[in-house]
């Protein structure tokens, strides 16, 4: 559980990153660590699954000074190894990371807590920032997704592939109703021109590819809407994310439910919340 400190640092000589393989998304069949913990007076709240998961933020890396020390789900920490400490993903989970600075991606196992300075995204061993290439500065911006291992093992890790800077900046959000999205598709097609196509889901039209979300709330306090991610999460069984706006001083946190697969699913959540009075989410299409 990294606490990063002026006593950590890379190891010495150097080594060859290209050499070392990406981790390897596998089906986890054991017990996972996803139980709300405390760490400095904060508590988190870790979801049940890495699938969907999607985050812009700041990488770190953690080197020596935790080298063969216990992460927290009991694994030895290797800086040499392709893994990564992450606050709210469970572990073990695999992201693939990408540095926005150099187009650089990789994929890593999430294996322990962390990082805790504020504004950190994650934590990465000294291999995976060296394979990034950010080793020397110590921190570069990033984009984090959660890979799903059953389609990553089935040879159709299309979900898994590294958002460019362009893309991963860019938000597409709808406040219609499902239904009105669905009678304007045709003429808002051009909108999606260049878009990678996907196969499409039972019930959904073409311009459906798009990645659905129904957005919950936007709260200013950050911890109240990790909070609703949480309960969302226990609700639904669906993955639920936490976008940081960037509208005004005061970022408002977006709690958003998804992707959601077809709008038959929408529906079947918008029912849930109803029933559960949380509001009246809207549609919101990435």
């Amino acid at each position: 559980m990294p606490l990063k400190d002026a006593n950590d640092g890379a190891p010495n000589g150097s080594f060859d990153a290209s050499q070392i393989p990406d981790a390897v998304p596998q089906i986890h069949k054991g017990p996972v660590k996803n139980s709300p913990y405390t760490v400095l007076g904060k508590t988190y709240y870790p979801l049940k699954t890495a699938v969907g998961y999607q985050a812009q933020g700041v990488a770190s890396w953690y080197g020596t000074k935790f080298h063969g020390k216990a992460t927290a789900i009991g694994e030895t920490y290797n800086m040499y190894s392709m893994t990564a400490a992450h606050k709210t993903l469970p572990i073990p989970s695999y992201v693939r990371v990408t540095n926005l600075k150099n187009g650089r991606s990789a994929i890593v196992r999430v294996n322990d807590r962390g990082p805790f300075a504020k504004g950190r995204e994650i934590d990465l061993s000294y291999a995976a920032a060296l394979k990034l290439g950010f080793q020397k500065q110590g921190t570069t911006s990033v984009s984090v997704e959660g890979i799903d291992p059953r389609t990553y093992k089935a040879g159709t890790p299309t979900s898994n592939k590294p958002l460019t800077k362009t893309a991963a900046q860019h938000s597409t959000g709808s406040s219609h109703l499902l239904s009105s999205y669905q009678a304007s598709t045709q003429s808002k097609a051009g909108m999606y021109a260049g878009s990678v196509s996907k196969p499409q889901t039972a019930g959904m039209s073409s311009a459906h590819s798009k990645k659905l979300f129904l957005q919950v709330a936007a709260l200013q306090d950050q911890q109240s809407a990790f909070k609703l991610r949480y309960r969302l999460q226990q609700l639904t069984g669906m993955p639920v994310k936490v976008v940081e706006g960037t509208e005004t001083q005061r970022p408002l946190h977006k709690v958003r439910i998804g992707p959601l697969p077809s709008s038959s699913v929408v529906n079947k959540i918008q029912q849930q919340l109803n029933e559960a009075r949380l509001g009246k989410p809207h549609l919101v299409v990435e």
